[in-house]
């Protein structure tokens, strides 16, 4: 589990390293399973064991029968999960876009380790079961009866608190992570993606403020901006380090975002205190293409009194209340004060930034605001408008949403196949179950035989044979509560938005792993309570 965990880290860096925590609780709970299953087979399997018996073979001869079984059980299925991994290897790699680096077949080590796990697991699952059933005089063997002692069926009893509780563990990490996505999907951007097109930065020359009003006179479109940021693609313009003014001697990095003065009513900001920018006032804009290349000097002169719009974290965190002055270690002045939106991933904090004017780039990408369900058709008419433009360049046009949603893509679909392993391992956990049920249900064969002679209803035997699992699968979601909390706590502070765990999410993963421990257990319970009991007295 802690391996799937890693891989939904790799929001920051890509770290599918290391299955190998994974692929231990897959053998520890198939072998698990295969011990409680073997067990329940072990009873149907007593008179063949008495009949061995009575025709002199030893407790040596029953123990190498029963380990041989399971040695060849498991060597098989090891040589088929080395074939089906490596057949899997590269279109899982592909669907998750990273390499994983277990491979079994050049990791001699880790070979050798899985090789040792199998023969040990499979002479325990050999072992158990033999020792079981032959214990048993043959006249008690042949007549079908044989009884657990409480050691051995506190064994069992525990193998399955333990494979519930690791399904449990794995399932409340599961809604977590499902939760947290949804969150980080739907939180407020502080601008609006939806109906917003990104043209790719293109060099426009002189052209640039032309293509504008082409693209504006499209029916369907409201509002257009040309600015070196994209959405999704984080700062865009440039970034700088500045004196942090509430440390002493740290920095911290500022973005800053250009664009022409459409910008903030393309994006749709919200003005929380002052002015946007405007045209009227000199101070506003600044031809930089032209500066640069006449300039230099002037340039530099005039971006220290240049007008710019600041986010509200930054003016909380640069002390900005009034505007019109110079703020500390920011160039420029500061007029204007809009809602946080984020500039970069919900990966990431917000960082300190400041939008300046630019008007007649001639670089930069195209924002467009579009009315809704027009769409199709105003993406038909920008390709027209720019084969007039630029007919030699290929237009790269994509909606704002889209590119927002492909930065999550990656989780999205690390948490598809986190649950599938999580339905895998409940499944597993679910046939452990069934085992034991088996096996408890023909310990007690002749004691539900009486209890129905004297009048028990299918129901009340039902009910008598399914409570004590139950209070087993309780006991499970009593451990695995508290580790699904700090394990689950842990990977959501690798978010910089994250949700808060509830009590619902530990209340419907206990709900969902009782519904299926009911639905496993009613299978048996109810055959054994439909079941003839003249069939289970009738050798008493």
């Amino acid at each position: 589990m802690f391996s799937v965990l890693k891989w939904y880290k790799a929001i920051q860096k890509p770290l599918y390293k290391d299955m190998q925590t994974w692929l231990f609780q897959k053998k520890s709970e198939t072998s698990t399973f295969h011990i409680l299953i073997q067990s329940a087979r072990a009873i149907k399997r007593v008179r063949e064991v008495g009949i061995r018996k009575v025709l002199g073979a030893g407790k040596q001869d029953l123990v190498a029968q029963f380990l041989f079984e399971s040695l060849l059980f498991f060597l098989i299925s090891f040589v088929m999960s080395i074939a089906l991994y490596n057949f899997f290897l590269k279109p899982l790699e592909a669907y998750i876009g990273h390499a994983l680096t277990l491979n079994l077949l050049h990791n001699l080590a880790l070979f050798g380790a899985t090789t040792c796990i199998v023969l040990i697991v499979s002479l325990f699952t050999g072992l158990y079961p033999a020792w079981l059933i032959s214990r048993p005089k043959a006249v008690v063997v042949l007549k079908g009866k044989l009884s657990a002692n409480t050691s051995s069926d506190w064994l069992r009893k525990s193998l399955v608190v333990a494979q519930f509780t690791i399904s449990i563990v794995i399932l409340i990490a599961t809604i977590v992570v499902q939760t947290q996505l949804n969150f980080i999907s739907k939180k407020d951007l502080g601008y609006d993606k939806n109906n917003l097109i990104s043209i790719d930065y293109t060099n426009f020359g002189t052209k640039s403020n032309t293509f504008k009003q082409e693209i504006l006179k499209i029916a369907g479109v409201k509002d257009a901006s040309i600015t070196t940021w994209v959405p999704s693609y984080g700062a865009g313009y440039m970034s700088g380090f500045v004196d942090d003014p509430n440390h002493e001697g740290n920095k911290i990095m500022i973005n800053y975002i250009s664009g022409d003065l459409d910008l903030a009513k393309t994006l749709k900001l919200k003005l929380e205190n002052g002015r946007f920018l405007n045209s009227v006032f000199a101070a506003d804009v600044l031809n930089i293409d032209s500066l640069l290349e006449h300039d230099r000097d002037k340039l530099e002169k005039l971006s220290k009194t240049q007008s710019y719009l600041t986010t509200a974290y930054t003016a909380q965190l640069f002390g900005i209340k009034t505007f019109g002055k110079p703020v500390k270690n920011i160039p420029g002045i500061p007029v204007g004060i809009v809602d946080d939106f984020h500039n970069e991933s919900l990966h990431t904090n917000l960082k300190p930034c400041i939008i300046q004017a630019i008007p007649n780039l001639t670089y930069g990408s195209v924002l467009i605001r579009v009315k809704p369900n027009v769409q199709k058709q105003v993406s038909a008419a920008i390709y027209k408008q720019w084969q007039l433009f630029s007919p030699d360049k290929i237009l790269k046009i994509n909606w704002v949403s889209d590119l927002l949603d492909a930065q999550y893509r990656a989780e999205h679909k690390l948490q598809q196949l986190f649950i599938f392993f999580s339905c895998l391992i409940i499944f597993l956990a679910s046939l452990g179950l069934f085992g034991l049920t088996a096996f408890t249900t023909e310990q007690r064969f002749k004691e539900i035989g009486i209890r129905k002679v004297l009048g028990a209803s299918a129901t009340q035997i039902t009910r008598l044979l399914s409570t004590d699992f139950v209070v087993l699968v309780v006991l499970a979601i009593i451990i695995a509560s508290p580790i699904a909390f700090f394990t689950m706590q842990k990977w959501l502070q690798d978010f910089a938005y994250r949700i808060q765990m509830q009590w619902w999410m530990f209340a419907l993963a206990g709900l969902l792993a009782i519904i299926l421990a009911t639905i496993t257990i009613s299978f048996q319970a109810i055959k054994a309570a439909l079941a003839n009991p003249v069939r289970s007295l009738r050798s008493e």
